[in-house]
């Protein structure tokens, strides 16, 4: 007489195991930002760009434009070309820093039920790193007092605590 197994029983194993290292790996916690570029609602409801700490790291271009398809692309966006100081943050719409100038600004506010995308580019160690958050304005009006929108990879963004972003991490520091 032959011994047989209970038919499933293995494939009811690999499962279990499949799910507890996949419960392993999803704690609840929301992903971790992976750029090197924020946004975040300003004090007085206006939209800062925030760069994370990467020692190195030069900002050339900040720009926010309409991500819609067909028509005039409408942006606003400034430049420093060189001659401008090192900055950790832009405020869209405003004023460029000192040294800095207005190369865009087509796009003079944020308006309802449109796709934004913030952007920066910049070097780090000589090689080009950019960074990229896609927005709306639903999306800035859900933040919490010191949230932050930042680039969760792919079209996802994740809200997290500013000053957890804004705390050095060599990976998103990486061209």
């Amino acid at each position: 007489m032959t011994r047989g197994r209970r038919p499933g029983l293995g494939r009811t194993a690999a499962a279990l195991t499949a799910l507890a290292f996949f419960a392993a790996g999803c704690d609840g916690a929301p992903p971790e930002p992976k750029g090197v570029l924020a946004v975040e609602r300003a004090e007085d409801g206006g939209v800062r760009l925030l760069l994370a700490d990467c020692p190195g790291y030069a900002a050339r271009d900040f720009s926010v434009l309409e991500d819609t398809e067909g028509g005039d692309t409408l942006s606003w966006s400034v430049h420093n070309g060189g001659a401008g100081a090192a900055v950790r943050d832009v405020r869209a719409f405003q004023d460029p820093p000192e040294g800095w100038r207005v190369t865009d600004d087509s796009l003079a506010a944020l308006r309802e039920g449109v796709p934004y995308v913030a952007t920066v580019n910049g070097f780090a160690d000589g090689r080009n790193l950019r960074g990229r958050v896609p927005f709306t304005t639903a999306d800035l009006a859900g933040l919490g007092d010191g949230q932050v929108l930042a680039w969760a990879g792919g079209d996802e963004t994740v809200k997290t605590a500013r000053d957890a972003f804004l705390h050095a991490d060599p990976d998103r520091c990486r061209p």
